[in-house]
């Protein structure tokens, strides 16, 4: 009896994606969020990067830029300094501004009727549930159970944060491969905005509306590649 490999046949190589086909894919995500017109581009300025650190304003523009949401809030304690030093937000910015609990329905009406995608989305999403614990207590317990809120949230964010990522997404346009994690390292958002040629001449970085807006011409940036332009794409581990 012949087997396939005999006549040649890889098997292994007949299942896998070539390079350009990788590229494509990559460059596929980023042309199917620059063209749905439910997009929505969301971006937190936040009282530090760590647990329990709390949103202090919300940026959130559509997908022709349009803003949805411009937003400070006031947290419940006092802005680091060293947090002040990279974004410019003060206590006396945030004076008399609203608190997370005050503007909540808003931003979850928004999260839940368009398709949110964030750079760094994993960092947003928990600060913006360390403000739920700071300002609306118990907001995930239910009667004997969780709450409403935390199952529909449950059944939203996690796909948000997986699958709206532009951080994790840009990545391999990036192109800077990490042997050590086997995968590419990611790209600071003023940096891919360069790589890009992005023009945020006319934004100011560490504002979340702003950095939003820079998100969104990202996005739409990256969509107008071809295989061409990303050559390293599949091939990383031969460099």
């Amino acid at each position: 009896m012949t087997r396939l490999d005999d006549i040649g046949l890889d098997l292994q190589a007949l299942s896998l994606p070539t390079p350009e086909q990788q590229a494509q894919a990559v460059i596929d995500r980023f042309l199917d969020w620059a063209t749905d017109p439910r997009l929505a581009v969301l971006d937190t300025e936040t009282t530090g990067l760590g647990p329990g650190e709390q949103v202090i304003e919300i940026g959130m523009v559509d997908a022709n830029g349009r803003t949805l949401m411009n937003q400070r809030v006031r947290p419940t304690f006092p802005v680091p300094a060293e947090a002040s030093a990279i974004h410019g937000i003060t206590d006396e910015d945030l004076k008399g501004c609203p608190t997370f609990d005050q503007v909540w329905s808003r931003l979850w009406e928004l999260l839940q009727t368009h398709r949110v995608v964030v750079y760094n989305g994993g960092f947003d999403f928990n600060r913006i549930a360390d403000s739920l614990n700071a300002t609306m207590p118990g907001w995930y317990q239910g009667d004997g159970g969780p709450s409403e809120l935390l199952r529909a949230w449950n059944a939203l964010i996690p796909s948000v944060q997986r699958d709206g990522c532009v951080m994790e997404a840009y990545a391999p346009v990036h192109g800077e491969w990490s042997a050590w994690h086997g995968s590419c390292r990611w790209a600071r958002l003023s940096a891919a905005c360069a790589e890009r040629g992005v023009d945020t001449s006319d934004l100011k970085a560490h504002s979340a509306l702003d950095d939003a807006r820079a998100t969104l011409r990202l996005i739409q940036a990256t969509a107008e590649l071809t295989p061409e332009g990303l050559p390293w794409i599949g091939r990383e581990e031969e460099a």
